[in-house]
């Protein structure tokens, strides 16, 4: 007979997967290769959501410099949008996932004019221009194909960058000033020690993901890697011949889920807990079904709510909403609350966002939009 959890119990097993109630590693190398990949779709917002999960509280201008020294590293891989890997995951990972983002981008492609040769001499033209060690921004990217001829706007641009990084051309390099910049891919990721296994390599994904996020349903897999549901049972299968024991099924109300470890009891810290969590956080991005087990039952987003991007949890439940103001000395964050916060939470929350500010390396104060706490 299967287990089953109960929405709680699922709650606090999931915030200890994500390392939120229980930070794991020391460097930000560490934390993104237990992940194998979190989305960093708001770069600062995703250097926070590392910074969370690392024992030492690292700030941001210091994560900022483990991706400028390509510690961690930002590409589109999986879905079609931007994510942090680990140099020695990254070419293995878009051997397994850009097929299936290179066919969501296709029609995007032919409806900007990317034709096979325009946008093959395009690649060869970035290739050229970042070769030697050199690191350029999109804009200069830009603007050196322009001057050879291929003039793209801002839609092309962003799909040709993406397909120099799909095809393991380009990925990113260090901060040029205020801007994100591009280096050659074989400078930056290892070379591979064995030749790609596509079954090896999707079933080391659907068990990393089962282990780092579990309770998870085999459709949430599917969503946030961008792969097929066949590709989800396909991969744990081999997982589970790999590793007969260490999977288990679970029952989470009406989602069958997998977990690993069973046995590893997860308890909430002190009530009440309050994590500001960012809206692309993995924790957030990596259900799809079953995100309602994060939502309370009267979630009703006011249109306050909706404004602001990123979340508020309290013990592990969305609770609010929030986003900076950041100012040059210090940063508002605006809470905007689903419901009435006690005194306990709001004090919770103040800490939460001081807690933010010192990474930052700013004082912190909370603006309360919505319901008012008491």
């Amino acid at each position: 007979m299967t287990a089953q959890l109960t929405r709680t119990e699922a709650i606090a097993r999931r915030m200890h997967s994500h390392a939120l109630w229980n930070p794991i590693a020391e460097s930000p190398g560490g934390i993104v290769a237990h992940f194998t990949a979190m989305q960093a779709q708001e770069y600062g917002y995703a250097l926070w959501a590392t910074a969370q999960r690392m024992t030492n509280r690292p700030d941001a201008a210091s994560l900022a410099a483990a991706v400028d020294a390509g510690d961690i590293l930002r590409t589109h891989v999986l879905r079609p949008t931007w994510h942090f890997v680990a140099p020695a995951e990254a070419r293995w990972l878009l051997e397994l996932t850009a097929p299936r983002v290179q066919r969501i981008n296709a029609p995007y492609l032919r409806r900007n004019g990317l034709d096979s040769a325009t946008l093959n001499r395009a690649l060869a033209l970035i290739e050229t221009e970042l070769a030697g060690g050199r690191h350029r921004s999109r804009a200069q990217l830009q603007e050196h194909l322009a001057r050879s001829g291929l003039a793209f706007g801002g839609m092309a641009m962003g799909l040709v960058m993406m397909e120099a990084e799909l095809t393991r051309r380009v990925i990113s390099g260090t901060t040029l000033g205020t801007a994100r910049s591009y280096a050659l891919f074989d400078e930056r990721v290892p070379t591979a020690d064995t030749a790609f296994d596509r079954e090896r390599a999707l079933s080391t994904l659907v068990a990393r993901f089962i282990a780092t996020r579990g309770p998870v349903t085999l459709k949430d897999f599917a969503v946030w890697s961008g792969l097929t549901l066949r590709d989800a049972k396909d991969g744990l299968a081999v997982a589970n011949d790999r590793e007969p024991d260490r999977f288990t099924a679970v029952g989470v109300e009406d989602f069958a889920c997998w977990w690993a470890e069973p046995g590893t009891v997860a308890t909430a810290p002190a009530v009440p807990r309050v994590d500001l969590v960012q809206g692309y956080d993995e924790y957030v991005m990596s259900y799809f079904p079953s995100k309602t087990l994060m939502q309370p039952p009267e979630y009703k987003p006011t249109a306050e709510f909706g404004r602001l991007l990123h979340t508020v949890l309290i013990d592990g439940v969305m609770a609010g909403q929030w986003k900076h103001v950041l100012r040059a000395r210090d940063v508002t964050v605006q809470i905007a609350t689903l419901r009435v916060f006690t005194a306990a939470e709001r004090e919770a929350t103040e800490q939460a966002a001081h807690r933010y500010g010192r990474f930052l390396g700013v004082p912190a104060a909370v603006e309360w939009l919505g319901a008012t706490p008491k």
